[in-house]
């Protein structure tokens, strides 16, 4: 095969229906959003790398994509669109009230390990709330996600719930170096138990800590989860993010969502700047995580204060092959043809142009062997 055909790694090509299916999956969810009353922003595809590069997020360095400018400026292909929508509110938006919400549809760009089996550019549909604390607007944000969720069509989803001040909160009391912390989040997060376990050994904690740390991984299922959870909640902090855990799924549970809901008490992701609840939503036959969000409250500044938000993202490339695809591409198609022989080409315009007037989408074909136009709807 000749290099010009060959794509780079960790990308492909959507063509014909699948493209009528993502433009369809798009325009539902992105409807969905519009009617919750959030507003559209669009960002640049290219950023600064030190917008990503800072302590409050742990974007590995060889996770962009980075080239230089004509003035030796290091840039990006956003891997995010959490961090830009930030950076976009505190220049852009410091004169507006509060809350402001705000959807995207943007494609994000992340370099995965080769044969990996990950896309490397995918499109991101999501929603940020802003300057609301967590019992004023988590609960808006866990609805809507779960209403996108049930609009692509799956066969079935389920809505992953953690709390990250569950992880943190054991801080408060444990001092250890920060690379220590992260080695133990990342243990838990991949749920490497057998490493976990050694590695707990290898530093010196109370036994209180390493017993905490190894049931963590395995805190995860329905609501029953959060009663076993609260053997191992030795401080006020840790009681009170199961609390609120509960309560939020009281509410999920009132709105007929219960059944939906699990929790994983383990989950650490790789952006740090998640403060409180974390979610991950998934779909029945899709391999990949098909929604992820949680809320953010120290990563946007207003002035000398941090604003609190929460928001997510669906990851719609994950979903295409897997949707109801013929019922996605037959609420759209409405289309038929028009064959004509050269003589007529005159009147087959003039025939198209009516039909699309109606909302028909016309396919205009030569065709020498028919004596006039024909028209298949």
């Amino acid at each position: 095969m000749k290099k010009k055909n060959i794509l780079p790694e960790g990308t492909r090509d959507l063509i014909l229906d699948e493209c009528i299916v993502k433009r369809a999956i798009e325009r539902d969810i992105d409807d969905i959003f519009y009617k919750w009353g959030y507003k559209e922003i669009i960002t640049p595809t290219v950023e600064f790398y030190e917008t990503f590069n800072h302590d409050s997020q742990t974007l590995k360095e060889e996770d962009m994509y980075k080239f230089f400018d004509n003035r030796g400026r290091i840039l990006v292909l956003r891997p995010d669109m959490t961090i830009p929508i930030a950076r976009a509110v505190e220049t852009k938006f410091k004169d507006e009230s509060l809350p402001i919400k705000l959807r995207y549809n943007s494609n994000v760009f992340r370099v995965h390990a080769s044969l990996g089996g990950k896309r490397n550019e995918y499109t991101d549909c999501g929603v940020e709330l802003i300057g609301l604390e967590d019992k004023k607007s988590d609960l808006e944000v866990l609805v809507l996600a779960l209403e996108a969720l049930e609009k692509l069509g799956l066969s079935d989803f389920k809505l992953e719930i953690g709390n990250i001040g569950f992880f943190e909160g054991v801080f408060k009391t444990l001092n250890i170096s920060k690379e220590s912390k992260e080695i133990i989040a990342q243990y838990i997060e991949d749920k490497n138990l057998k490493n976990l376990e050694d590695y707990l050994d290898e530093i010196d904690i109370k036994d209180e800590y390493k017993e905490f740390f190894n049931k963590l991984p395995w805190l995860f299922g329905d609501r029953s989860i959060l009663e076993e959870a609260k053997v191992l909640a030795f401080n006020e902090e840790l009681k009170a993010n199961l609390e609120y855990l509960e309560n939020l799924y009281s509410e999920l549970d009132i709105l007929g969502y219960g059944n939906k809901v699990t929790f994983d008490l383990g989950m650490v992701p790789r952006l740090n700047y998640y403060t409180g609840i974390i979610f991950r939503g998934y779909g029945e036959g899709v391999g990949n995580t098909v929604l992820r969000g949680g809320r953010y409250d120290n990563l946007i500044t207003i002035g000398e204060e941090y604003i609190p938000a929460i928001g997510f993202s669906l990851d719609i490339n994950s979903v295409i092959e897997n949707v109801k695809t013929s019922e996605k591409i037959n609420t759209i198609d409405k289309s038929c043809k028009i064959y004509y022989s050269s003589k007529y080409r005159i009147e087959a315009i003039r025939k198209s142009e009516q039909l699309r007037q109606e909302g028909k989408i016309v396919e205009l074909i030569p065709d020498d062997s028919v004596n006039e136009i024909k028209v298949l709807l």
